[in-house]
């Protein structure tokens, strides 16, 4: 019912519910592009998960070795064997998986003196960082070095794992080092799928690049440690954010943890352009559908407030010419007899006054048969516009009776003031058409009848227009252009 007295309200809660219905599909898809996330992250922390237990296994054993060679070469009993059988005995448990590319000890001086697989080749390497950090610490135990080009092998990008093997009084003796090729990283890193636009990388806490897929010209010795998401890595053991990429500006996911036991840290992250694309694609269409559904509804429902407040305007425009009268404006005997009703209960109910007067045109037939009727049409719309300008209290009404009678209802007003209305209403009718009317033309002046209610005596409200009616005629018997007041009700 509000809406039919308010049509556009209609429109504007059509709009809010359209509205509310986009917003929520806009949260339902960012909340689609916050999962489509998050599950790239857990598969990036379970593919995390598969490397670093692949490396982490293989250096567990690389280290076996290690220590097998370390403590060989400690043992006396060993270092007296034949050169051939302490070859076997010391490189006996050393790993032949083909990413090692080989496995020796260096003496205190960095030359090799026992070779994996076979003839220890010429070439010092005590400065390498796998060396120098034995020989100036003790306790290091299994070092992983940085990422390096071979000298003795053509160049071959290698990192090392080396412990440090101890003379008998416990001084620096020298290095057992196996050279794990960086092929070995690259190979792991291409199992990964991480996207046409993804990369995937094994790094060391120095920031040196170990290995990456995709790979990149010169990679090996390429350093990101002045990179501000690098600084995450660091300062955590595992983690997961969005970042721009320092290699080639790509905008990635990147999940990353620290391999147990190096300092090595696996790091995999697909492109966010590559992990949203079936987001955006699906979001696009779920959007423009919602848009365009959305849009409709609210184009449909301001429509219909529309022809909603049209019809309301229409009806209520239907339900004033239904109440007024057409010539002169005022209301017609339909609604006078409404409002007399309603005026007449509350009057009853709340024991105030009411008044009516009877206003009848003086000799209104005579004047329409010598002057036409246009200038008799025209003479009722002046009277209706004197009444109207005397009338103007929100309870009172003037109303077209019949023909060239009106009545007006005065609510809340007493005999001396309704009285006091007619005669000012009379008078002005009466000035009125005098200076509107040529010399010719007569004036047209008022009778009327002026009734208040006795609220001993009216029982009725047709008795009490009776009583008003009454007093109207009384005014046309005594000459008319005058105001007669009531006669009480007899008893």
């Amino acid at each position: 019912m509000r809406a039919v007295r308010h049509p556009l309200a209609v429109g504007a809660v059509g709009s809010v519910l359209a509205l509310g219905a986009f917003a929520l599909t806009l949260v339902t898809l960012v909340a689609a592009r916050q999962d489509a996330i998050d599950h790239a992250r857990d598969t990036s922390q379970s593919v995390i998960s598969v490397l670093s237990s692949d490396v982490q296994r293989n250096f567990e054993l690389a280290d076996l070795s290690l220590q097998a060679v370390a403590s060989g070469l400690r043992d006396p009993a060993v270092m007296r064997l034949d050169s051939e059988i302490r070859h076997k005995v010391l490189f006996d448990r050393s790993t032949t998986a083909r990413y090692v590319s080989s496995i020796s000890a260096l003496d205190a001086n960095g030359n090799s003196v026992e070779y994996g697989t076979g003839t220890p080749p010429k070439g010092n390497l005590s400065d390498r960082d796998y060396f120098l950090v034995h020989e100036h610490a003790r306790n290091v135990g299994l070092y992983v070095s940085a990422p390096y080009l071979s000298r003795l092998r053509n160049g071959a990008p290698s990192i090392a794992l080396s412990r440090r093997i101890d003379k008998a009084d416990g001084s620096f003796g020298g290095v057992a080092v196996i050279a794990v090729n960086i092929e070995y990283f690259r190979q792991l890193l291409k199992q990964v799928a991480v996207g046409p636009h993804g990369s995937s990388l094994i790094i060391r806490s120095d920031g040196s690049v170990v290995a990456r897929n995709p790979a990149m010209t010169g990679l090996t010795g390429f350093f990101i440690l002045k990179s501000p998401t690098f600084r995450r890595m660091l300062d955590n053991p595992s983690g997961s954010y969005a970042a721009r990429s320092p290699l080639d500006g790509v905008t990635r996911l990147y999940t990353f943890a620290r391999i147990p036991g190096t300092p090595l840290i696996a790091v995999v992250a697909p492109a966010e352009a590559d992990v949203l694309s079936a987001w955006r694609a699906r979001s696009l269409m779920v959007g423009a559908c919602a848009l365009f559904v959305s849009v409709a509804f609210v184009i449909v429902v301001w429509l219909l407030a529309f022809a909603l407040r049209d019809r309301a305007a229409m009806q209520s425009q239907l339900e004033h010419m239904a109440k007024t009268d057409s010539l002169t404006g005022l209301s017609n005997r339909r609604a006078l007899d409404k409002v007399l009703v309603t005026e007449w209960q509350r009057m009853r109910r709340t024991g105030r006054d009411m008044s009516v007067l009877f206003i009848d045109a003086d000799h209104f037939k005579k004047y329409n048969d010598e002057h036409g009727h246009a200038l008799g049409d025209q003479a009722l719309q002046r009277i209706a516009a004197c009444l109207e300008r005397h009338l103007r209290r929100p309870g009172d009404l003037a109303a077209r009776y019949g023909g060239e009678e009106f009545v007006a209802v005065l609510p809340d007003t007493g005999t001396r003031g309704a009285h006091d209305v007619a005669e000012a209403i009379r008078r002005e009718v009466e000035a009125c058409h005098v200076g509107a009317s040529p010399t010719s033309i007569p004036a047209v002046t008022v009778s009327i009848g002026c009734g208040t209610v006795d609220h001993s005596r009216d029982a009725t409200l047709d008795a009490f227009m009776q009583r008003a009616d009454a007093a109207l005629y009384a005014a046309k018997t005594a000459g008319r252009n005058r105001v007669v007041m009531a006669s009480p009700q007899r008893v």
